[in-house]
């Protein structure tokens, strides 16, 4: 028999030895080789110069396991790293002929990977947790992750969407819908990965090492998408009742009637962090990670390291503060401390605030009001600023959802030194003018019940 031939599927599957093992060099990919053992067992093979002209000889997996076309994929892409000093061994198959990958081995593989990228895959601070898209995946597909992920069907993945109750009860939503979308979206994603498949992972090394033969959560209906109370995008804003109820309660030591359970009321920043987060028009996550060392008292701005912009993807911010948002953090005993490393709004033991659900679930609780979220709070002041005729590209600027530097000829660094400028000219900044009317307007709403 030729030792060098073009490999073909029915090739493959014809070959055999009595002899302890055959090579077959394939004549298309160079340096690709089939090894067939005398037990019949058939692996590909890779043999190609090193950076010091050495000859090595890498094993890329087993045949059926690893289809011809793969192993072809594989060889080109060893074939580059091996010239470069560069072999990852992720990449040479050393699993049994029966991988046994559960569905939690394969998003322990892709965490790393997609936290590069993906803000959504990092952990979030606190020891022992998960990322959020990954969390938001175990939540809801929690019953299959150790299950072999190449035995998973799509009939299995589709039960489990139209089953989905949550744990805990909602909150601001009547169904669980929501949830299960963005977990189909997450898992879709990370299957993709595992297959090769999709525009972001069909490229030769863009995916999984070795690809799985996994389902495709694109043939899978999304509940959502028949749910009438998911209409896109959320518009709920509280009304004046709501406000009135609600804002008493956002204090600092909360009310008594807030008291939660094993947290003492001095150590409970829940609802003054959700007061700052409606007088700053913010995110509830660049609330949880502001630090002392961000605000700067001298100007009364806010720096945040991390915000999302529409199109773009992260940036920072430096926001000026109202005189009522200021007054609050000067409030709070860790503005004394001298700790610019701590939380402005810790959890009980000093670290990263959490559990902003049971948090919003007492105050609608003692405030007899139901179904709001963090975001609504934040979507009430953007449209109370709406309503106060704040130029839209201002009202844009506060909750960064636009860098105001991107499109003209400036450079970004004016924001250290623009609040000089303008007290040297005797300039109101138009921001802080903007959040000073939203606070006289919270208040007024209050007072004239």
């Amino acid at each position: 028999m030729k030792t060098k031939q073009l490999l073909t599927d029915k090739l493959i599957q014809s070959l055999a030895t009595n002899e302890s093992r055959l090579h077959i060099t394939d004549t298309k990919t160079v340096g690709l080789k089939i090894r067939v053992a005398k037990s019949g067992l058939k692996s590909f093979a890779l043999m190609a110069r090193d950076a010091k002209g050495m000859n090595r000889t890498i094993t890329l997996g087993r045949y059926p396991e690893i289809s011809l076309k793969k192993a072809r994929e594989l060889a080109d892409y060893a074939r580059i790293e091996i010239k470069h000093g560069q072999v990852n061994q992720a990449y040479v198959s050393v699993a049994p002929k029966h991988e046994r990958t559960t569905l939690r081995d394969l998003l322990d593989e892709v965490e790393p990977i997609f936290a590069v990228k993906l803000k959504g895959w990092r952990l979030r601070g606190k020891p022992g947790s998960r990322p959020e898209m990954r969390s938001t995946i175990e939540c809801v597909f929690g019953s299959l992750l150790d299950k072999q992920v190449e035995s998973i069907s799509e009939e299995q993945l589709s039960g489990i969407v139209s089953s989905y109750r949550p744990v805990r009860p909602l909150v601001g939503k009547d169904t669980a819908n929501g949830q299960v979308s963005r977990a189909m979206t997450y898992l879709s994603r990370v299957l993709d990965w595992a297959a090769h498949r999709g525009k972001d992972f069909i490229k030769l090394g863009a995916g999984r090492p070795v690809s799985l033969n996994v389902p495709d959560m694109k043939k899978i209906s999304d509940p959502s998408s028949s749910d009438p109370t998911i209409t896109g995008r959320r518009d709920r804003v509280l009304d004046v009742y709501e406000i009135r109820a609600i804002y008493p309660l956002l204090s600092y030591p909360p009310h008594l009637t807030l008291r939660r359970q094993n947290i003492p009321l001095e150590k409970d920043f829940g609802p003054i962090a959700m007061m700052f987060l409606l007088l700053t028009v913010s995110r509830r996550e660049e609330v949880a990670n502001a630090r002392w060392s961000h605000i700067n008292f001298e100007n009364g701005v806010w720096f945040k390291p991390e915000v999302k912009e529409k199109n773009v993807g992260v940036r920072s911010q430096h926001l000026p503060l109202s005189t009522a948002a200021v007054n609050l953090l000067r409030s709070l005993p860790g503005s004394s401390k001298g700790d610019p490393s701590a939380y402005v709004f810790p959890n009980s033991v000093g670290g990263k605030l959490g559990n902003w659900n049971r948090i919003s679930e007492k105050i609608q609780t003692v405030s007899n009001t139901r179904n709001w979220t963090r975001h609504d709070l934040r979507r009430t002041g953007a449209t109370m600023l709406k309503e106060l005729q704040v130029p839209l590209h201002i009202v844009e600027e506060i909750l960064a959802h636009t860098n105001p530097f991107a499109k003209s000829d400036v450079s970004g660094s004016a924001v250290h030194y623009m609040d000089a400028v303008r007290i040297l000219v005797d300039l109101d900044d138009p921001i802080v003018v903007a959040l000073n009317n939203l606070h006289k307007a919270l208040e007024y709403i209050v007072d004239k019940e």
